[in-house]
């Protein structure tokens, strides 16, 4: 069940350019309300809906049990459709390695399905994730996935004592305005070229084509959710493709026949 609770945490809760790419950026004043900017853009609705309509990409995730001193290693692919004023919140997690694991949400059943176990977790979560619903819990900070356009309004936000990593991407620390039973702090690495650009320090036609993904509105490449026992899940995020047809039975999930279904107990 610890194992669960980590993977949920993440559920409901992200590319690095070539050095010599990287030289070419021009000097441009960012500070901390730029670098949040970068993160919030592409899920804040306009007029026109969201900038960001869909996300895929390769993860790589590392989780620390603090209590046993166990670090565990996962990589996968991953699919995401952020929420909007009608539609809920939508993802899907396959994990290749170390063993087959799918978590899969349509925005009002969560599915964690253990292959090798033959179990099926289902979880009821439209309470927090659909629109439809009434719930004064669904705009708080314990759904970090869903409020992407509006961590400065959730979380207190400063930069991390280690403020950027060895590529000059920002490092975020966010800790939540309302006590979450699941997180106590989040760290989120965001990239240099993706707030650089967004603050006019470098044309969105400038990147060579060899390298696309500079362009990209997603600017998460990894984020750390760290829990009141000291556990941590990181996330690193590549290979990331943006606004691509994502069709919505890609986050249906079919019980196979041969696997023995879990509902947890309501609260957990």
């Amino acid at each position: 069940m610890a194992l669960f609770r980590i993977v949920l945490a993440v559920a409901l809760l992200g590319l690095q350019v070539a050095n010599a790419w990287a030289l070419q950026i021009p000097r441009v004043s960012v500070g901390l309300s730029d670098v949040i900017a970068a993160v919030e853009a592409p899920f804040r609705a306009d007029g026109r809906g969201t900038e960001l309509t869909s996300l895929q990409a390769d993860f790589f995730q590392r989780s620390t049990i603090a209590e046993k001193k166990r670090e565990m290693r996962a990589d996968g692919r991953m699919y995401f459709k952020p929420s909007s004023d009608s539609e809920p919140l939508m993802f899907r997690f396959d994990y290749f390695r170390p063993a087959r694991q799918e978590v899969v949400c349509d925005g009002r059943t969560l599915w964690v399905y253990l292959p090798e176990n033959r179990h099926v977790i289902q979880s009821d979560v439209a309470e927090f994730l659909d629109p439809g619903r009434n719930n004064p819990l669904r705009d708080r900070g314990i759904n970090f996935l869903q409020g992407l356009g509006r961590i400065s309004r959730d979380f207190t936000i400063t930069y991390a004592p280690q403020a950027t990593d060895l590529e000059g991407n920002y490092i975020l620390e966010l800790r939540p305005n309302r006590s979450s039973v699941m997180i106590e702090k989040l760290f989120i690495t965001v990239s240099r070229e993706v707030v650089m650009r967004r603050a006019g320090g470098l044309p969105r036609t400038s990147a060579p084509a060899a390298l696309p993904q500079a362009q990209r509105s997603f600017a998460i490449l990894a984020t750390t959710v760290v829990d009141h026992d000291g556990n941590s899940t990181t996330m690193e995020f590549s290979n990331i493709l943006e606004n691509e047809m994502m069709p919505d039975v890609l986050f249906n999930f079919t019980v196979p026949a041969d696997a023995r279904l879990v509902r947890p107990p309501a609260g957990r």
